[in-house]
């Protein structure tokens, strides 16, 4: 079976903004986050954006 993936470069920017923002909000001092309902979704929104990132056509 042959696999291409489909490297989307709109992911990525949305990956390194959101990834950017999820680093600000770390306190890593106290290892706590600022707002953790927020870091929630910015976590949630960088796993989705990285995985769709390397989605592969058939």
């Amino acid at each position: 079976m042959n696999y291409k993936f489909n490297f989307n470069f709109f992911f990525v920017v949305i990956a390194l903004v959101v990834g950017a923002a999820l680093f600000n909000q770390i306190d890593f001092k106290n290892l706590s986050v600022a707002n953790p309902l927020l870091s929630i979704v910015y976590t949630l929104v960088f796993i989705t954006c990285i995985a769709l990132m390397f989605k592969s056509k058939k």
